[in-house]
């Protein structure tokens, strides 16, 4: 199992002191990886857990989880066994039996992860798992990520096996005589993955001896490739808050290849992948660089895009905040946006950042802080009294931010446009003994 260690130490898989937990199945891949780890535990100086998921799919799924729990129990090693119901949830989410169980089980896995259970998830993923992966990316019109297959290190989960043979694992078994249960429905050719295992694969490697090996260096070759196109590229533009993320127009003048991964970054970051295809990147892509200014598109998972000046704008459709009118009053209110700080002070200086300043004689007593309204109006430095939605439209303000914009209106009068402008006719003068100086800070 030098392989193993080799994987282990050049990757960094885990540090000492940490609880990893193996995703145990009771197959022989997961059996032999919890085996490893809890022998060379102390070697490692680490904590290894068992995680089972019974997914109610089989008859016999329920003796595969005892088998794993009784394993456990005999060798000391602290066991989580959950059960999920696989059939109930893809008929909720309308997936196949496939996904619905990876994408059920990883639910599991993420919340234990989340309430500090252990530290990592070891998965027994190996080479020949690595083979079929690339494969199948393939066979769906991956690009150079799904050829890259999968990593050593994805955030918290981590797979020690992924440059192991399956031969050395069943080496491993056979020499420490490690029991395992087998899984009947690996047999099954109506699942994608045991169709390629089962019958492609076999024959292709009847012509192509090495086929495995080479398909395994062809995937190395698309990682690094993709990786160092990765790394040209600044997402560091690119805003992403409360499910929206502004995308400047100028990334679109780039090479078609840097636009795709811009979108899918933009994507994953939103946890949008599901259900976006080339297709719809493809549309984007010319949406961004075509469209005009204001238009809108529709996408899947409640996503639409917006072309606003000079971005791009993804958002995914939310029930709209309402916004409670606050009082203006000295000291502290919090928006959803934007932390305001008021006090009253007879020195100015209209040229600090983040400020602004009103004459506290010129501002009606009734004023409060709300969001806009129909027939308001505003009344900017030296120009008269406009539209404020006229106003947004001078100051290109995004349609987007316009409804979250706190304002200090009495009536339909705006007296100020928090972070951004304060009305002329609340502005001091020569004369002003005193005024409401109101710091802002954006979330």
């Amino acid at each position: 199992m030098e392989s193993v260690i080799k994987t282990i130490e050049t990757y960094n898989l885990f540090n000492k002191g940490e609880k990893i937990a193996v995703a145990t199945s009771g197959g022989k891949d997961s059996m032999c990886l919890l085996h490893f780890l809890h022998k060379n535990n102390d070697k490692f100086g680490i904590e290894v857990l068992a995680i089972n998921v019974d997914h109610q799919i089989r008859e016999n799924s329920a003796s595969d989880s005892k088998f794993v729990e009784d394993f456990c129990k005999q060798n000391g090693i602290t066991c989580y066994a959950l059960k999920v119901d696989v059939p109930k949830f893809i008929t909720e989410n309308k997936m196949t039996l496939e996904e619905g169980a990876r994408v059920a089980r990883y639910k599991l896995f993420d919340a234990m992860l989340e309430k500090g259970l252990f530290d990592k998830i070891a998965i027994a993923h190996h080479q020949s798992d690595q083979v079929e992966t690339v494969l199948l990316n393939i066979f769906r019109g991956a690009g150079l990520k799904g050829a890259s297959g999968m990593n050593e290190i994805s955030g918290k989960y981590i797979r020690p096996l992924l440059n192991t043979s399956k031969t050395e694992i069943l080496t491993y078994i056979k020499e420490n005589n490690i029991q395992f249960v087998e899984d009947e429905t690996n047999a099954d050719v109506n699942y994608s993955r045991n169709f390629l295992r089962n019958e492609i694969l076999p024959k292709l490697k009847e012509r192509w001896k090495n086929i495995e090996a080479n398909i395994l260096n062809f995937s190395k070759i698309c990682k690094q490739d993709d990786n160092y196109i990765n790394k040209s590229i600044s997402f560091d533009d690119i805003l992403i808050y409360d499910k929206t993320a502004r995308i400047p127009l100028y990334k679109f003048a780039s090479a078609d290849s840097i636009q795709t991964r811009i979108l899918k970054w933009t994507f994953e970051k939103l946890g949008l992948s599901k259900d976006i295809e080339k297709r719809h990147l493809n549309i984007l892509k010319k949406f961004a660089s075509n469209g005009q200014n204001g238009t809108k598109l529709n996408l899947p998972n409640k996503l639409t895009a917006t072309l606003e000046y000079d971005e791009l704008v993804l958002s995914v459709k939310q029930a709209k905040k309402e916004f409670v009118p606050k009082d203006f009053k000295l000291g502290k209110t919090i928006f959803d946006n934007f932390v305001v700080t008021i006090k009253k002070t007879n020195k100015f200086n209209v040229d600090d950042e983040n400020t602004h300043y009103i004459d506290v004689k010129k501002l009606p007593s009734d004023v409060k802080w709300r969001t806009r309204q129909n027939g308001d109006v505003f009344t900017k430095f030296g120009s008269g009294e406009k539209k404020l939605k006229d106003y947004f439209i001078d100051k290109k303000i995004p349609a987007s931010k316009r409804d979250n914009i706190p304002l200090l209106a009495s009536g339909s009068e705006i007296y100020c446009v928090l972070g951004y402008e304060i009305s002329d006719k609340v502005k001091i003068e020569q004369n002003s003994k005193y005024a409401y100086k109101i710091e802002y800070t954006k979330k």
